[in-house]
């Protein structure tokens, strides 16, 4: 993640005075906060792990430990005054956010180089949570030629790809208003169920001719591709307690959209057959 690497004796003078100002405690705080972000937004554990030792050391740690897992950091440090300092955070929620992502990748380099000064931290983070790359309709928008691209993609004609298209919004909307406390698991089968009974009421009025493709083309939006790719790339990288974690939970979603589907073909399927 860090195209540049400084040599050690580029940032010596920035450690040594930050070293001073700052407690073992808060400097890794701060390390962790960015950290944490970083695995919220969708980043690998081992990049977690590079960025947290690189930002303490830059301050003036002499040894650094990091594990990293999708729920979980812990992170251990010791000064070279003698003073250590073991934190542990618990995330309960992750997302891919290739935005944010990329602003916390900048954070820490920023910081590693002394352009942001850990103080400073705090305010960069709300910055970047709060800032929106584009507007909402984009994210519709994107749903749609998502939904009418794959039916297409798949065998299916316009017809198809319109009825897809309409699911794939309807889909979209239930994402970008997704309740926060509501389970993830009871989600996903809730998204898909709505997004199946879409194509099998569109199909049933004409709007769409082949069933399995106006589905494949609505399927594809709630399918977590993204997570199974991470989990087999973190197995690659020898992250082998992270990569089961990660492909554990992309075969559980990928059953929940199964499920969701086929609960709605039990219950909608006559409409269609009708």
């Amino acid at each position: 993640m860090f195209k540049n690497k400084k040599p050690k004796n580029a940032v010596s003078k920035l450690e040594i005075a930050d070293a001073s100002l700052y407690t073992a405690d808060y400097i890794l705080s701060k390390a962790l906060d960015i950290g944490e972000n970083i695995l919220r937004c969708g980043g690998e554990p081992h990049r977690i792990e590079d960025t947290i030792e690189r930002i303490c050391s830059a301050y003036g740690a002499v040894h650094t430990d990091v594990f990293a897992l999708p729920s979980l950091v812990i992170a251990g440090i010791r000064m070279s005054d003698g003073t250590t300092s073991s934190q542990v955070r618990r995330i309960y929620k992750t997302s891919n956010n290739m935005y944010t992502l990329d602003a916390m990748n900048n954070l820490s380099r920023d910081v590693c180089c002394g352009a942001v000064s850990l103080g400073d931290v705090d305010n960069c983070i709300s910055v970047a949570l709060n800032k929106k790359p584009f507007p909402k309709i984009l994210t519709l928008l994107g749903g749609i030629i998502a939904a009418g691209g794959f039916a297409v993609f798949f065998g299916g004609n316009l017809w198809d790809a319109f009825a897809a298209a309409v699911a794939g919004l309807v889909v979209s909307i239930i994402n970008l208003h997704k309740v926060k406390l509501f389970n993830q698991m009871l989600y996903t089968v809730a998204a898909s169920f709505v997004g199946a009974m879409c194509a099998l009421i569109l199909v049933h009025f004409g709007i769409g001719q082949n069933i399995d493709m106006v589905m494949i083309g609505t399927i594809m939006l709630l399918i977590p591709g993204l997570a199974f790719g991470n989990a087999v790339r973190d197995l690659l990288f020898g992250d082998t307690v992270s990569g089961v974690i990660q492909l554990v939970q992309a075969i559980l979603t990928a059953i929940m959209v199964a499920f969701g589907f086929i609960v709605a073909i039990l219950v909608f399927g006559g409409v269609v057959n009708g």
